[in-house]
């Protein structure tokens, strides 16, 4: 049996599971067609086209969940363990050897990449992407062009997003931030904010996490910090960066995830409006949201706040949890968070601290009267 593309043949032997390929275009046809069949995209183009057409990251399914461009599909031309193998076999046999092998791995299965791609984009319109924009990209070109499609390579791959998303999070933004103890509503307030047609940019909402030990009960798993910057990247590339952005005054880390060093600085030096709630109020807050979740993860995510409040009180606040003392939980809890915000408060420009209630807050933002001191 033998399948044929018009750029490379690949003969199947008769025993199963062994290939022999036969590479009879690789240096010569890539030299002499490239530019027939390959179109290659600068970076500020594939941004502009992926609006209206797919992105194929044609990488490894590890590389893809470690950071990927943002909506891009994973179509692994190898997958982990077959580019582990290539890997192996470049370093003790070289560059042609690890070259066949990776045909040898990839050829039985363009068949069936060929029927997804049909199945899933019918207009025949794609951009694709590896790390490099090297080989990886124009093999999955070539494949993908003989069988109809129009395919656009981005010139540097992956590498050159990220090049691009490190720029844009030294972007200079005009930062106001909300700020107050834990169980203000500070998320609630920025969504009010949003809902208003007002820009912001969500923390917790990219790290998947509240922010406190108790930040990643019940939600999703947090991506990587690579993942996180260049989803944050993206939020930052759709602001109008004459125009204010709203963000919830955070810690540098939430959860295992750490801001950009000046995105955190800018957030650290804006002007912050500092909402008043009481203490009780603040305690029912929390009580609605983190009084319903499995008693269980309460207690693991007290426990590791062992160092911060000493045995004693974690023992005590984890009893209370036992007994069901949600209130008595919380009181120990919720003194604890108090100081370490008050700490962070404090260094701050106590100029640019802003203290105002909800009522007001939302009252002379509405009405355009909210101080600022630069």
């Amino acid at each position: 049996m033998a399948a044929n593309f018009d750029f490379f043949s690949i003969r199947f032997n008769d025993e199963p599971n062994i290939y022999k390929i036969e590479l009879t275009f690789y240096r010569h046809y890539l030299r002499q067609h490239k530019m027939a069949v390959l179109q290659n995209i600068a970076i500020d183009e594939f941004l502009n086209l992926r609006k209206s057409l797919p992105v194929l990251d044609v990488r490894s399914e590890g590389e893809y969940k470690q950071g990927h461009i943002c909506n891009a599909l994973n179509f692994p031309i190898l997958n982990d363990e077959e580019r582990k193998l290539v890997g192996i076999c470049y370093k003790q046999k070289g560059h042609e050897k690890a070259v066949i092998l990776g045909y040898q791995l990839t050829g039985p299965k363009f068949f069936e990449m060929i029927k997804q791609a049909y199945k899933q984009f019918p207009e025949k319109k794609i951009l694709i992407h590896c790390f490099r924009g090297g080989l990886r990209s124009r093999i999955m070109s070539y494949v993908l062009h003989s069988a109809g499609f129009d395919v656009k390579v981005l010139v540097g791959g992956y590498k050159v997003y990220r090049k691009h998303v490190l720029s844009v999070l030294e972007s200079d933004l005009k930062m106001k931030v909300i700020g107050g103890y834990t169980g203000t509503g500070k998320s609630e307030i920025l969504i009010q904010l949003k809902e208003k047609g007002k820009q912001i940019i969500d923390i917790e909402s990219l790290a998947n996490h509240r922010g406190s030990a108790f930040g990643g009960i019940n939600m999703p798993a947090q991506p990587t910090q690579e993942q996180f910057e260049n989803d944050l990247a993206e939020e930052i590339s759709i602001l109008d960066l004459d125009k204010d952005v709203w963000i919830e005054d955070e810690s540098r880390s939430t959860g295992k995830i750490k801001m950009p060093d000046k995105f955190y600085n800018q957030l650290r030096n804006a002007n912050l409006y500092f909402i008043e709630k009481s203490f009780d109020k603040r305690a029912a807050n929390i009580l609605n949201t983190y009084g319903k979740f499995d008693k269980n993860l309460l207690i693991a995510s007290t426990e590791k706040l062992e160092k911060r409040l000493g045995n004693l009180l974690m023992r005590q606040a984890v009893t209370h949890l036992e007994n069901n003392e949600m209130k008595e939980w919380l009181d120990i809890v919720l003194h604890y968070y108090d100081k370490a915000y008050q700490f962070g408060l404090e260094q701050r420009d106590k100029k640019k601290v802003i203290h105002v209630s909800e009522k007001e807050f939302i009252f002379q933002y509405e009405n355009e009267r909210l101080k600022t001191v630069t």
